[in-house]
């Protein structure tokens, strides 16, 4: 389930983190929040011959009009 993947402090794979205990499972979640906030959406997807495509979708800007 991929949604898993954007739920604070989760670590799908334990063998990418460093001998010193780096990567902690937020960055995903933190970067999922400021999306959300601005109104858009972050998804992943599988990639043909894998690995996973993260996509980022916002909604347009609407122009200023002058005061």
């Amino acid at each position: 389930d991929k949604e898993r993947i954007f739920a604070a402090f989760q670590r799908l794979d334990d063998r990418s983190t460093s001998a010193t205990g780096a990567g902690v499972g937020l960055g995903l979640a933190v970067a999922r929040g400021f999306v959300q906030s601005m109104g858009g959406t972050l998804t992943a997807e599988d990639t043909p011959g894998g690995g996973l495509t993260m996509t980022i979708a916002l909604p347009a800007c609407q122009p200023r009009t002058a005061p």
